[in-house]
This record gives C-alpha cells, sequence and structure tokens, in this order.
C-alpha cells in the first residue's frame, strides 16, 4: 500500500494513499473526485481504513495517517487531546495543500473530524480546509469512556492483561475481519490509548455548531445506547443518521464496500 510521511511539529506522521506516489512532503495525487481524510479511533491506525480506501480510490482520492504515538508514527503517547490531535489534522491538511476536503471519523476520530471541522476557515487560503463531516462508529455529542479509561489504567500498570475486544462486531462476522483488526490493534501501545481515552473523556461538542454538512453512520447491529448516542449526536448536528447494513460497531472494517457507497452518495449531495 502506498505510503509516506509527513513532518508535522517534528513528528513524522504516516500517511496511507492510493493516489501516485509523489515526492517526500508532497501530497499524494488527489485530482480525482473529492479528497477524503479518514481519522482512526482510540488506539487505532490508518491502516484500519485500508479496504476502504481500496473502494473510495474507485472514484475518490482518499488518505488516512496514524496519530502520533500510533501504528508507524513517531511519538511514544498519544496526542491527549481532542483539539491537539485536530490541530495535528488541520497541519496535515495544510502541509499537503488540501481544502476541501471529506473528513472521515471513526469513534474517537469523529471527535477528532467534528473539532477540525468547527475550527475557523483557512484565512491564508480564503477557503475552508473541511466540506464534509462523516462519523461512524462509537460517536456522540459527549463521550462516557470511564469503563475504557479504568481497564486501560490497570493495564498499563501492571495490574491486569491486555485482551483484544471481541465485542460490537456483528453476529455474523467473519474470522478473517477479526484477524485484520487484531493486527491493526497490536500496533498501538495500551499507553497511547489511554491518553487517547483520556482525551474522549474531556471533550463535547457543547453549544458549539458545524458548519458543513455532516453524515452519521450507525450500524445496523450496534447495541441501543450506541444507537441512541450517535442518533442524538445527528440531531445536534442537524443532520441524519442512516443505517450500515449487516455492521456493528466496526463498520469500517466489516462493511467497507458498502460504507464507501453511503460516503459516495454524501459526497454526489454535496454542493
Amino acid at each position: 500500500m502506498p505510503s509516506k510521511y509527513l513532518t508535522i511539529d517534528d513528528v513524522a506522521t504516516l500517511v496511507h494513499h492510493r493516489g501516485t506516489t509523489t515526492l517526500p512532503g508532497a501530497a499524494p495525487r488527489t485530482e480525482q473526485g473529492r479528497v477524503v481524510v479518514c481519522l482512526h479511533d482510540a488506539g487505532g491506525n490508518g491502516n484500519d481504513f485500508a479496504e476502504l480506501l481500496d473502494e473510495l480510490a474507485i472514484d475518490q482520492s482518499p488518505l488516512s495517517f496514524d496519530m502520533p504515538g500510533h501504528g508507524r508514527s513517531a511519538g511514544l503517547d498519544s496526542l491527549g487531546s481532542v483539539p491537539a490531535m485536530a490541530a495535528h489534522t488541520r497541519a496535515l491538511l495544510e502541509g499537503f495543500g488540501l481544502t476541501g476536503v471529506i473528513l472521515v471519523g471513526e469513534g474517537l476520530g469523529g471527535a477528532v473530524a467534528l473539532e477540525t471541522a468547527m475550527l475557523d476557515a483557512d484565512s491564508a487560503a480564503g477557503t475552508s480546509l473541511v466540506a464534509g463531516v462523516v462519523l461512524i462508529g462509537q460517536v456522540a455529542t459527549v463521550f462516557d469512556v470511564s469503563r475504557e479509561i479504568e481497564s486501560l489504567s490497570a493495564i498499563t500498570a501492571g495490574r491486569a492483561r491486555r485482551e483484544f475486544d471481541r465485542t460490537g462486531y456483528a453476529p455474523e462476522t467473519d474470522r478473517a475481519v477479526y484477524g485484520k483488526a487484531f493486527g491493526e490493534w497490536v500496533k498501538t501501545d495500551p499507553r497511547a490509548t489511554l491518553g487517547d481515552r483520556r482525551g474522549q473523556a474531556d471533550w463535547s461538542v457543547g453549544e458549539r455548531r458545524l458548519a458543513v454538512p455532516a453524515m452519521v453512520v450507525v450500524g445496523e447491529h450496534q447495541d441501543v445506547d450506541e444507537t441512541e448516542t450517535a442518533n442524538a449526536l445527528a440531531a445536534a448536528l442537524g443532520s441524519v443518521a442512516v443505517t450500515l447494513e449487516a455492521a456493528g460497531r466496526h463498520g469500517v472494517i466489516e462493511q467497507p464496500v458498502a460504507l464507501a457507497a453511503l460516503i459516495g452518495t454524501f459526497i454526489g449531495g454535496l454542493v
């Protein structure tokens, strides 16, 4: 899979893409369709979107990246707050000279997408960096991740064993999906995931309003509480929630083809 590094605030950030490889520090080729930038969940990395990027690349110019301390990006720990992650995302977009992008955020990445989109338009270019937002997974106006923080705190303190979480998937999920998810999960130290969760717990939409279109995607098999919080977020954003069939909370890896189709429909409806 094509990839390259972009240095942001002295941190080498690994970018996954599907466009033709270009010179170091230069953006991949992004002339096809819209530029779609995917933001990973707590403890994840940009390669979580590998199959989704493959599907989006048929009509769009997709890319993703590993946040500092995740996957193959430099750094030993999480940036620790959603605003810091949004600033890193914004710096990457500006570093590549990208504007009018569609942000696709999974879980924590959804909060980062919203935070990035809610920043002011790029004053230097005179145009907005973000043209639309797609949110998927465990998304909300405010996150209750206290159980995750408690568990990760015990793990990082050596009081508990780290175990792969198999919850949140659709009932008929193929073993290969679990294998792919596990392969990406092990790439990030639990200390970074703990920093992610703490930053997630400290963030909320608050009274702010989103100035660009949004779509909230809910897996058909997500649990009731997650579905309710996703619907509440959609209402707060003046948007609607759409269903991703045959998926649970992990639709990015469970149903990448169907998710790409939903994103394509969303992009097609933009002015």
